[in-house]
């Protein structure tokens, strides 16, 4: 009878490591799977483009054709994105977005305005079939020309 009990306690008591295991192992893969996504050019080139966006273009308040580096921001204290500045830059090629984003890398950003749904896309899409692809996105406030402002998703997508 003693023995019964032995048995079930040495059944549980593996149950629990097995758990423990699987638990610590998952964790692991978790962890070192971040720390590989922290490491890789691309991923670092996408998170310093996304914080480029929000800030202002330099010059400040430049058309595309003059814009040296591309900026949605208003100015340094006012991070909103600039309607006009944005659909200046949808007009734009591939080319002169990796330009303006000092980028090496394929880039491609989608501005959903969610209030009316309408779609902005700069720098074309992602071609098809691309395997390293890193995608972030941000939530703004787009100030349009009357004054209003809507909130919106920016997407960006860049890719080698």
């Amino acid at each position: 009878m003693k023995g019964q009990y032995f048995s079930f306690d040495a059944i549980i008591a593996s149950v629990i490591f097995v758990l423990a295991l699987v638990a610590l192992l998952s964790y692991w893969h978790s962890v070192r799977s971040f720390l590989d996504y922290q490491n890789d050019p691309l991923s670092k080139d996408a998170i310093r483009v996304s914080n480029l966006l929000f800030t202002p273009s330099s010059p400040s308040a430049a058309s595309c054709d003059s814009m040296d580096r591309l900026g949605f921001a208003r100015a340094w204290d006012d991070r909103r994105v600039n309607q006009s500045i944005v659909d200046c830059a949808g007009a734009q090629s591939q080319s002169w977005l990796r330009q303006k984003l000092s980028t090496a890398y394929g880039a491609s950003i989608l501005i959903t305005n969610l209030a009316d749904g309408s779609i902005t896309t700069i720098g074309g899409a992602v071609p098809a079939g691309t395997a390293n692809v890193v995608k972030i996105r941000r939530l703004a406030t787009i100030v349009n020309s009357t004054g209003g402002t809507s909130l919106a998703a920016i997407d960006l997508s860049m890719y080698r």
